[in-house]
């Protein structure tokens, strides 16, 4: 099992890399062209290496094909790499910077899902278009990307036109949200990077997309707060799961008297495990903290942390690499307009929430 995973992880792996040099070659020369010192550590860090890898992995996929014994490895690095990636950036936060986030975050997360799920609902009803197909979207901009689509779709009966419709509208307009958001964010939040984070992970749909976003903004403005309230606002909005595909399930039939019942295991595997286990490391690191705040041996805590980071780090890289590599952009040739307007509507309807709701909460004293 593993040697069939090995050469695909190898690939993305070697994507990450490569857009990790390509950018750091091309920050100096467009330094040099700009006037801007070429030694500055600000000169390595006006391209995002996390940007090249996505779009070098796609261009792979979409002009040369990955090869069939690259994608069980590229699947794996996509999903796992991924969520050990997110589960190691718990050891750069505290309990109390959770908190801190968390507070900020719930309301707007909030504020977020119910507008979408009301607006596209709406707007989906107005195309005439197959309500599930309309609540599919909703919850995949709204709430986890292609995670609460697959997770939502059994749930209420959909078929699967109305799931893969719904997967393409995420993966559209998510991979745009990727390479513009952040910028926005800095544009509009910049002075505060917690609430830049909490933009990024309230507006962007996939956990994939988010943690690439606030890779993006960290590499680009030197904030890894961003990152970080990126990351603990996207998994809020993935725990929230458990309590929407129950209530979107019984508005669809399940869990009404005399049809199928919706069953607990569903519910409980529409939360990612791997949420609880990015918990115990922020529980972790606060414990350790702690404990080695005053020990001589407190070097060697410190070296676990950065190796954590490291690992963290590349995990990560090679996540958002298995994008690009995975993402088949030919299969988006089907889509019909409607579907894609309802696409575009849900994922505008989030970002101005979150904008919206962020600068009337958070932004009325800054300037």
């Amino acid at each position: 099992m593993i040697r069939r995973l090995i050469p695909g992880i190898l690939a993305a792996a070697m994507v990450a890399i490569i857009g990790a040099f390509a950018a750091d070659y091309l920050s100096v020369f467009i330094a040099g062209l700009s006037g801007i010192d070429p030694t500055d550590k600000n000169a390595h860090h006006l391209v995002s290496g996390i940007s090249l890898a996505v779009i070098i992995g796609l261009l792979v996929r979409n002009f040369f094909g990955v090869p069939e014994a690259l994608r069980p490895g590229v699947a794996w690095i996509l999903k796992t790499g991924l969520r050990i990636g997110i589960v190691l950036l718990g050891f750069k936060l505290a309990l109390g910077t959770t908190g801190a986030i968390s507070g900020k975050a719930l309301p707007i997360v909030i504020a977020c899902i119910g507008t979408a799920l009301v607006v596209v609902t709406v707007f989906n009803n107005w195309l005439r278009l197959p309500p599930k197909l309309g609540a599919l979207i909703a919850v995949g901009t709204s709430v986890c990307g292609v995670t609460a689509i697959v997770a939502t779709g059994p749930a209420i009966d959909a078929d699967e036109n109305e799931t893969s419709y719904a997967v393409a509208c995420v993966t559209i307009f998510g991979l745009l949200a990727l390479f513009t958001y952040p910028w926005l964010a800095h544009r509009f939040f910049g002075v505060d990077p917690l609430l830049a984070g909490i933009f990024l992970g309230t507006s962007i749909h996939d956990t994939s997309q988010v943690a690439g976003a606030g890779m993006i903004y960290q590499e680009a403005f030197g904030e890894p707060l961003a990152l970080q309230a990126a990351t603990v606002t996207k998994l809020i909005r993935n725990m929230s799961m458990a309590v929407l595909i129950p209530l979107i399930a019984t508005k669809f039939g399940k869990g009404r008297a005399g049809s199928k019942g919706l069953s607990l295991k569903q519910v409980k595997d529409a939360v990612p495990g791997f949420i609880f286990l990015f918990l115990l490391a922020i529980a972790l690191r606060s414990m350790g903290d702690f404990v080695f705040d005053s020990d001589p041996k407190g070097e060697a805590w410190l070296k676990f942390l950065d190796g954590a980071a490291w690992v963290s780090k590349w995990a990560l890289a090679g996540a958002l690499a298995g994008i690009g590599l995975n993402t088949d952009l030919k299969k988006l040739k089907g889509l019909g307009l409607k579907p894609l307007l309802v696409g575009l509507v849900a994922a505008a309807v989030v970002g101005l929430m979150s904008f919206g709701a962020l600068s009337l909460l958070y932004m009325r004293g800054a300037g």
